[in-house]
């Protein structure tokens, strides 16, 4: 008998989520692009369901990986969302003060015409800037406890 506790059983490895992922995306890119080709009155809720087909499988192979993921990893990853992330959200609002101050001029690209696109450009940028944070943190993180 061995005094070592029972190792935890994965039943993906990374490159099977990996693996999955791509499965997935390709799938859901598919019958997306399947749907805006053929048109008609049924394509935007058909597209919502896509959507929400993809985020749902998106989230359990997510919940898979975590459930495999040792203490560190888990560590890693909710540090580097919690500090990187908060400074992705500051730098975004500190860029929106100064606009909105007109102290700086943003010439961001918006997505298309309207509010609409410019809603979604302020998306993509904190979205972008929060990423930017979190691989950033999640570097530190790894560096500083190797």
């Amino acid at each position: 008998m061995s005094d070592l506790p029972p190792k935890r059983r994965r039943p993906l490895g990374y490159l099977g989520i990996l693996g999955l992922s791509l499965l997935i995306g390709m799938l859901i890119g598919g019958a997306a692009a399947l749907v805006e080709a053929i048109g008609g009155s049924a394509g935007r809720p058909l597209m919502a369901v896509i959507l929400a087909v993809g985020v749902s499988l998106g989230m359990g192979l997510c919940v898979i990986w975590w459930r495999g993921a040792d203490e560190a990893v888990r560590e890693a990853h909710k540090w580097a969302w919690y500090w990187g992330g908060s400074a992705g959200i500051g730098l975004v609002m500190i860029l929106f003060a100064l606009s909105s101050w007109g102290i700086i001029e943003l010439n961001i690209p918006p997505y298309d015409d309207g509010p609409n696109g410019m809603l979604l450009s302020g998306i993509a940028v904190t979205l972008g800037a929060q990423l930017t944070g979190y691989l950033v943190a999640w570097a530190a993180w790894w560096l500083r406890h190797r």
